[in-house]
Parts: structure tokens; C-alpha cells; sequence
């Protein structure tokens, strides 16, 4: 079944030929006219050339974005609770990247720590998280597969590079920059609104 785009480019092509065999006609039934028409038929000419190279150039285009929107990384932020990886090497790892914050005199390893997640079908490529106040001093990879891919980020306080109490990343923005399969770039924006409840808001995409 042809959709109306496709009805629509027919019946310009129907109005062209309906148009040049118009004017072979008159050529031909007019002689007297036939500079006149001759010319009409050169303007018809490149009026044609120039629709059909914005078409084609239109749906390049289209198909372009088609394909990026079929590649597009999307990374989203989480806060996750250290306990909730199974025991063994795994979690032993993920350790390596809880967020810290001061018991008594010491700083030590909290419950939770900060994930990046990747949900696009494409993947995403040179990974990065930033924010205002804080900055990140490891990251598991920079490079995340498509659709559930997610590793740590350690992240640290500017500019001790320590946090000595978890509260001290409510409200922070960060901004997690990706590049696709393309190479186009995207930025991702996430406030972590509570980190005792884990709670992080989505905030834009550029």
C-alpha cells in the first residue's frame, strides 16, 4: 500500500510529464511559438533539477537522522546500594567505587555508589560524568554497550577529592557526555535529588 508521500511524488511526476508533453505538443502544433516555448520548456527544465536535488537531498537527510535515532546511546545515572551486587569478586570490585563519607574520624566506603547505565540501541563511546562540585576519579569503562550496559563511577568532592557526608550530593547536577556509533555527541542531565532514597530526576538532553 503506498502511503501519501509516496501518492504525492507520483502525482508530481504525473504533473511533469502532463507539462512537457504539453509543450512538445505546442512546439509542434505552433511553430510560431516555438522560441517561446522552447524557452518555457529550459526554465521547466531547471525548475525540475533543482526540486529533484532538494528532494534527494531531503531524504539523505532523513535517512541520516533515521539512522542516528536507530544508534542513539542514551546513559542514565542511578545511585545503587553497594549490598545489592551478589557476594564474591564482583562486589568486591564495586567497592572500589562507594561513595565515601566521614564515620567518627574516618572516611570510609558508604552503602551506595554512583552507576551510569546505558539504555539506547546504540552504543555509547568516550563516556564522561561531570558536575559543579564534584568530579570523577575512576571510571570502570568509558565504553557501554547497547541497551543495559551499566559500570561505577567513583566520585569525588573538589577539591579534597574526598565527601564526608553522603548529603553533600543532594541537588548536585551532573552532566554525563557520550558520543554514538556516528560520532554525534550527546550530553545527558541528572540531579541526584536524595541519595538516602536513592532518588536521581532526569533533568535534559542536548
Amino acid at each position: 500500500m503506498k502511503t501519501s508521500w509516496q501518492i504525492k511524488k507520483l502525482g508530481k511526476y504525473a504533473l511533469i510529464i502532463i507539462f512537457g508533453v504539453a509543450v512538445v505538443a505546442g512546439i509542434f502544433c505552433f511553430p510560431q511559438f516555438s522560441t517561446q516555448l522552447n524557452l518555457l520548456a529550459l526554465i521547466a527544465t531547471l525548475v525540475v533539477l533543482i526540486w529533484y536535488a532538494y528532494d534527494t537531498h531531503r531524504i539523505g537527510n532523513e535517512a541520516v537522522q533515521q539512522t542516528e535515532l536507530q544508534t542513539m546511546p542514551i546513559m542514565c545515572l542511578y545511585v545503587r546500594y553497594v549490598d545489592g551486587i551478589e557476594l564474591g569478586p564482583k562486589r568486591e570490585k564495586i567497592k572500589q567505587y562507594a561513595v565515601t563519607h566521614q564515620v567518627d574520624n574516618a572516611i570510609c566506603p558508604s552503602p551506595v555508589y554512583i552507576a551510569l547505565h546505558s539504555m539506547g540501541n546504540g552504543p555509547a563511546f568516550n563516556v564522561t560524568a561531570e558536575s559543579a562540585n564534584f568530579k570523577v576519579e575512576k571510571y570502570q569503562t568509558q565504553f557501554f554497550a547497547p541497551k543495559k550496559d551499566e559500570h561505577a563511577i567513583k566520585v569525588v568532592k573538589k577539591p579534597d577529592a574526598k565527601i564526608r557526608d553522603l548529603k553533600e550530593l543532594n541537588g548536585e547536577i551532573f552532566t554525563i557526555k557520550c558520543k554514538s556509533v556516528l560520532g554525534k555527541e550527546y550530553e545527558y542531565k541528572y540531579r541526584i535529588a536524595d541519595v538516602a532514597e536513592r532518588a536521581v530526576e532526569f533533568l535534559s538532553i542536548i
